[in-house]
């Protein structure tokens, strides 16, 4: 958790906030607004479509993966920047339909470029929900995996 906190807390000079569960209150010292829990379904499109810039920061133990919350906030049209690893850049093409990052250095960088480069970052984000939409349905998955069972 401190990853997060540390990474989301650098971000305060940009007017970063976070949502969720009260351990984020440790980021409000440091400049961050917290607003709380966000319930899934219509109120966390709303949260994830209001925001200029979604950042996904993977826990420790999820660096080898791509989380939910890629697929849900480009399902919905909304911008992503999210941590860097090899799985999200064989499901999406980076810098195309979805942005990354490696260090917090070019976190911030990326932060600073794409919240004064609207344009860019509307159309990033036009193509994930499109990629989301065409390549990584819930159908596409089931039949990806009956498929592999390879039953009789």
């Amino acid at each position: 958790m401190e990853k997060r906190l540390l990474l989301v807390s650098s971000l305060a000079p940009f007017g970063a906030v976070a949502y969720g569960d009260p351990g984020w209150q440790a980021v409000v010292p440091r400049g961050v607004e917290h607003r709380g829990r966000v319930a899934h379904g219509t109120d966390l499109t709303r949260a994830y479509c209001a925001a200029e810039i979604n950042v996904d920061i993977g826990r420790i133990y999820q660096s080898d993966i791509v989380t939910m919350r890629v697929f849900d906030v480009l399902s919905c049209g909304a911008f992503l920047l999210a941590e860097h690893n090899e799985a999200i850049t064989r499901l999406f093409e980076v810098g195309v339909e979805v942005e990354t990052w490696r260090t917090p250095q070019e976190l911030r960088e990326k932060v600073a470029w794409y919240l004064t480069h609207p344009e860019e970052r509307m159309a990033i984000a036009q193509r994930g929900m499109e990629a989301v939409h065409q390549r990584h349905t819930i159908q596409l998955r089931v039949d990806e995996m009956l498929a592999a069972v390879d039953l009789p």
